[in-house]
């Protein structure tokens, strides 16, 4: 075989000289290296519970009767879902999850029983609560121990039909306005 025929088969089989192959190497070893450079943005986030030191409350002041105040924004928060009472530093109980309706209709009842007036939080003081640097759940559990991870009833309309209210969702902090209200869903509570 002469060199024309030896470069027309090389070049048909995708092969080429020496200086082709160390592109293609140099080229593939630059692919990833930019993979692994950007791995960072898709690290998983650590733990609230773990990344929060036991005992810092960060901004909140907490009183042994269950309520929280953020120092920050001024909010008074039950610090237990509702259907959990505060005793001990703990919450006991169970969690109670009701409709949207169920849920506005029980902070009616428990500011009758309580003598202050309670509210479902708004989404922007729900989202006051949302600590951004960890996850699941995504709230200091020094202030609101034995929060679920699951979306949590705001009292902020949503911007879609009247069938629909918005959630926070305390695993990582992220909010929709696309949850049907007779879902039944946890809930925390606002002094108003």
């Amino acid at each position: 075989m002469n060199n024309k025929m030896i470069k027309k088969t090389a070049h048909k089989r995708g092969l080429r000289g020496s200086g082709g192959s160390l592109f293609r190497t140099v080229g593939l070893a630059a692919g990833m290296l930019f993979l692994l450079a950007s791995c960072d943005g898709y690290r998983v986030a650590e733990k609230c519970s773990d990344h929060i030191p036991r005992g810092d409350k960060g901004k909140f002041v907490t009183d042994v009767t269950g309520i929280a105040k953020d120092t920050e924004t001024g909010t008074t928060w039950y610090r237990c879902a509702a259907g959990m009472r505060f005793s001990n530093f703990r919450c006991k109980g169970e969690t109670l999850n009701l409709s949207w309706d169920d849920a506005t209709d029980y902070a009616k009842e428990f500011s009758e029983k309580s003598g202050i007036t309670w509210r479902l939080p708004t989404n922007d003081e729900m989202k006051s609560i949302i600590e951004s640097s960890c996850i699941g759940p995504a709230v200091n559990e020094n202030v609101f121990p034995s929060t679920a991870t699951n979306n949590h009833w705001t009292s902020t309309d949503s911007w879609h039909q009247n069938i629909f209210k918005c959630s926070v969702n305390t695993f990582n902090g992220s909010l929709t306005c696309r949850q049907a209200r007779v879902l039944e869903q946890p809930f925390l509570l606002v002094q108003d």
